[in-house]
């Protein structure tokens, strides 16, 4: 009997886990094409190995017991640094962080500084080897590109997707890649260019809830990775749960009735009859249009329901109130809401 059960509630727990499970559209082709044949990284992605210092790079070289030469250094023009004690500068562009370390460690030698010198170089911060994440993600920024990098790891640095984004990512990269600096050679940059095509859309909520490794598109340096936010319906005036409210996905279609549904329904002095869309209209006297919509008539399928577009309005008006639509559109709630960046 105890077995039984146990397999019951296995079977349950199952089915809950399937019902519980977000269903994302797949409105965007897999992306797989998008990545070279063969990957330009080595497997050995520790960052000493692979990352190539460029010109500008912030370092910081410690060396042990000699606290003297155990600070930022930043590569200059010419691609050097210059140590305190050493008697010339050390070639730092165009070596991996490893080949740095026993730069500096030979001319500790061969100056008679230390008799055994044990060297180790970061890099802190680097201009070149970067990429910019920004939209609708927790933490948008400029985050260092040091070794391999996916759009999957951008995120996670981003701390993920804020309520609001879409399901979809731009990634776009300029028209000149990068050369030489970065965790990827200047041949592999060559070669990938030849296959990633310039700008490429992600379904980003796929890619964040599942890891579709078809998705999860290679970063080179100098990448820029914005992800869209959704749109957003307000409803404001005579319902019970006042506010935006986001659209799951970019295809996703907004009405007046699923809007007031969401809206919790309306309140006891509500006038549905009287309900209007404030659309914005750059080219309509004072940037925006009004729309009467009769919500009892649509409630009874008199008329059909209407879509509402991303930042559109709905107010329904409650009796006892002279609040015009100038108020509306003047309020402080609506001065809020209508500058949320879409």
């Amino acid at each position: 009997m105890g077995a039984l059960l146990a397999v019951v509630g296995s079977i349950c727990l199952s089915g809950l886990a399937w019902a519980q499970k977000p269903v994302v559209p797949q409105t965007v082709a897999p992306v797989s094409f998008l990545k070279p044949a063969a990957s330009p990284v080595s497997p050995n992605n520790r960052v000493g190995a692979r990352y190539v210092v460029a010109k500008g790079d912030l370092l910081e070289v410690y060396v042990v017991d000699l606290q003297e030469l155990s600070r930022e250094y930043r590569v200059d023009g010419d691609g050097m640094i210059t140590l305190p004690m050493l008697s010339r500068p050390v070639m730092a562009a165009g070596l991996t962080l490893d080949q740095l370390s026993e730069a500096i460690r030979r001319d500790l030698l061969d100056g008679g500084l230390l008799t055994d010198p044990q060297v180790v170089v970061t890099v802190k911060s680097s201009e070149l080897n970067s990429v910019v994440l920004s939209g609708a993600v927790k933490k948008p920024g400029i985050y260092p590109v040091y070794v391999h990098t996916t759009l999957l790891d951008l995120l996670g640095q981003g701390e993920g997707l804020s309520d609001d984004a879409s399901n979809t990512a731009i990634i776009s990269r300029r028209q000149n890649a990068p050369e030489g600096p970065g965790p990827i050679n200047a041949q592999a940059v060559e070669d990938a260019k030849a296959v990633i095509p310039r700008t490429v859309k992600v379904d980003v909520w796929r890619l964040w809830q599942n890891g579709d490794a078809n998705l999860n598109v290679d970063l080179y340096p100098g990448d820029r990775v914005v992800v869209q936010r959704a749109g957003i319906v307000y409803v404001v005036g005579g319902v019970n749960k006042a506010g935006g409210f986001v659209l799951s996905n970019d295809q996703e279609q907004m009405t007046v009735l699923k809007a007031i549904a969401l809206a919790g329904n309306f309140t006891r002095d509500a006038k549905p009859a009287r309900a209007v869309i404030i659309r914005k209209a750059p080219d309509a006297p004072g940037g925006r249009q009004e729309i009467r919509v009769d919500l009892k008539k649509v409630l009874s399928n008199r008329v059909p329901d209407q879509q509402l577009l991303a930042s559109d309005i709905l107010y329904v008006p409650e009796s006892g109130t002279k609040r015009t639509l100038d108020a509306v559109f003047n309020s402080a709630l609506y001065g809020m809401i209508w500058r949320v960046p879409l």
